[in-house]
């Protein structure tokens, strides 16, 4: 059983308390501010790596095509589109790799967005030409990007040398016949 308070407080407790929070003063004084919320620049910094480096993968097919016509010519899908699409995207690879790992980047989910974005402009690039053709007729040639324009279709996906439709042509006659559609071979 405990004893009947008393009328005048225990100064040995006070007393305690004052001796423990002079030895912690030292410890306290020391220790580290922790941010309860990370920094918004820390958390952005991440995803923007992951799209920098599908930027990256989508700048090295573009390169990669560029040199290719300039020492072979050439059309967007080659003579053999199979072909032509695995050497793109080899030398697409071969390049985006080495330019993000000199940026001190690693991991799989940055080699993962770099091939997304090598896929996406193998397989989107004739887009790009449809949308802005007077930017690939400097860079490129004249005849290459009519050559582009007359054989795709726009808003599609060019396969294997055959574009699928993203979208319906405005109209059956506004389509060229010498596309290669899926469905209509």
């Amino acid at each position: 059983m405990s004893s009947p308070p008393s009328a005048t407080p225990n100064g040995d407790f006070q007393a305690r308390l004052n001796r423990v929070a002079d030895a912690r003063a030292p410890i306290d004084a020391n220790k580290v501010d922790v941010p309860v919320i990370p920094d918004w620049k820390e958390n952005f910094k991440y995803p923007a790596a992951i799209v920098g480096a599908a930027l990256v993968g989508m700048l090295a097919v573009l390169i990669s095509r560029y040199v290719r016509f300039q020492l072979l010519g050439g059309s967007l899908a080659g003579e053999d589109a199979d072909i032509t699409m695995m050497i793109d995207g080899c030398i697409a690879a071969a390049c985006s790799f080495a330019l993000f790992g000199m940026m001190r980047f690693s991991g799989p989910e940055f080699k993962a967005a770099q091939s997304v974005g090598i896929a996406i402009v193998i397989l989107c690039m004739h887009n790009l030409v449809h949308a802005m053709p007077s930017v690939f007729k400097v860079a490129f040639s004249q005849e290459w990007t009519e050559n582009v324009v007359a054989y795709t279709e726009p808003n599609s996906i060019l396969f294997r040398g055959i574009s699928f439709a993203l979208s319906e042509p405005a109209s059956e006659a506004a389509a060229s016949p010498t596309i290669r559609r899926a469905g209509k071979l």
